[in-house]
């Protein structure tokens, strides 16, 4: 490597503010190795490339030194621009005598304009030793491998099948669908995951261009871009896929993994008072006989004790032949029913946009303040429970508040305290 050439870019004022450019082209020139050098205001511009074509020609040069800014902006231009006109890529190097050297130093003097030159003269040390190198080219396998199908993995998996490409999606459990379609809803919307998964389930279980791997596990890997091997091993699942039909039954009385017995059923019955198996019993009888009636079932008892005692979904679970989880699913998925003990009356603030500009956040610091209490709780005595509401429908009467089923508008702090006293006495 004996004829190299160094092009020094101004950047603008980037670089020329603080560094003498063409003192740093002079001193190149000096350089052993170095045959020819200088500087352009954009190097990276069609013009200044047009300059390094030419003078890499003229000069009959074999190597390249570009003196500009980060090689991760334009190292690719400029090697790319050396693979053109006949010089190897890697006989193509970057100065960085932008964020290196001319950015640290704001006032253009001998520091900055010294540091580039030895900045260059390492980069021409290192272009001397650097050897031609050609890119190796290998076939490749087009297809991909997901690992994990929940939903992120199941939307992985889509994307790139959808593109074209083969997948394997490998899952260690038995079913698709993670943690996500375990939940009953989702933040923000609190859309049921179920809704958005099953499709999503369906159409990866249909896709030409996946191929699921359920109850399988990774065993070894290796190999590199393009070319990964991969061992993968299925577990035995003892049925019949193309019969199965998702029942459970295989699950729960498998005789590897479960002894088959009869559960010993325990009543919740004798557990409860007198008084709350009496009203539970009434609920109870006004849908015997009924179907699909967990929900209006689990209403009347809310209305009833203003919150759903857990004894009570069990003793229902119990006498339904439900089991508890739906029970709470459903308890847990609708904002009318509360597990915990609310107070007689529900305070709601609304704090839609109309209230929130009428002040519905300042109602809702003096209600804290006047009953104790933070939104969401409820006083010591169960008079009272505090919510907001995203909106009440009454613009028009902003600020809203709520009190039980009674409705007030345009509601002043003053005004609070009277408000709550009627409540208190009654």
């Amino acid at each position: 490597m004996n004829r190299i050439g160094v092009f020094i870019c101004h950047c603008g004022f980037n670089i020329a503010r603080s560094v003498d450019v063409k003192k740093v082209a002079l001193e190149s020139r000096k350089i052993d190795g170095v045959v020819f050098s200088t500087h352009y205001v954009f190097l990276c511009s069609q013009p200044g490339q047009k300059i390094v074509e030419d003078k890499v020609k003229e000069q009959k040069l074999n190597g390249i030194i570009v003196a500009n800014c980060s090689p991760t902006l334009h190292e690719r231009t400029f090697r790319n621009l050396g693979q053109k006109i006949g010089i190897n890529p890697f006989m193509v190097e970057v100065a960085n005598i932008r964020e290196q050297c001319s950015w640290p130093h704001q006032e253009r003097g001998e520091i900055a304009t010294e540091k580039a030159i030895k900045i260059i003269k390492q980069i021409v040390a290192k272009l001397k030793g650097n050897q031609e190198l050609i890119p190796a080219k290998i076939p490749i396998n087009r297809k991909a491998m997901v690992i994990g199908a929940g939903i992120s993995g199941i939307q992985t998996a889509l994307d790139i099948a959808d593109g074209g490409y083969e997948v394997y999606l490998v899952e260690k459990n038995p079913s698709i669908g993670g943690k996500m379609v375990q939940l009953s809803e989702t933040f923000p919307t609190l859309d049921c995951p179920q809704c958005i998964m099953t499709p999503k389930m369906n159409d990866v279980a249909q896709h030409p261009n996946i191929h699921l791997l359920s109850y399988s596990e990774i065993q070894e890997f290796s190999g590199y871009v393009g070319n990964f091997k991969v061992k993968i091993k299925k577990k035995a699942r003892s049925v019949d896929e193309e019969k199965c039909t998702g029942c459970g039954d295989c699950w729960n009385n498998c005789l590897v993994k479960n002894q088959p017995q009869i559960p010993e059923v325990t009543s919740v019955a004798p557990t409860l008072k007198k008084e709350m198996l009496k009203r539970l019993n009434g609920i109870l009888d006004r849908y015997k006989g009924q179907s699909g009636v967990e929900i209006p079932i689990l209403q009347d008892i809310n209305i009833e004790y203003n919150y759903l005692p857990k004894e009570a979904i069990y003793y229902v679970a119990e006498k339904l032949g439900t089991p508890v989880s739906r029970l709470y699913e459903i308890s847990t998925f609708f904002n009318t029913f509360s597990l915990e003990p609310r107070g007689k009356y529900i305070v709601s603030v609304c704090i839609g946009t109309a209230c929130h500009v009428q002040g519905a956040s300042k109602l809702l610091e003096k209600l804290e303040s006047d009953l104790k209490i933070r939104e969401g709780e409820t006083t010591d005595d169960l008079t009272f429970s505090l919510e907001t509401v995203r909106c009440l429908g009454c613009c028009g009467l902003a600020p809203v508040v709520t009190v039980g089923e009674d409705l007030y508008g345009k509601v002043t702090q003053s005004r609070l305290s009277r408000i709550l006293k009627k409540y208190k006495d009654k």
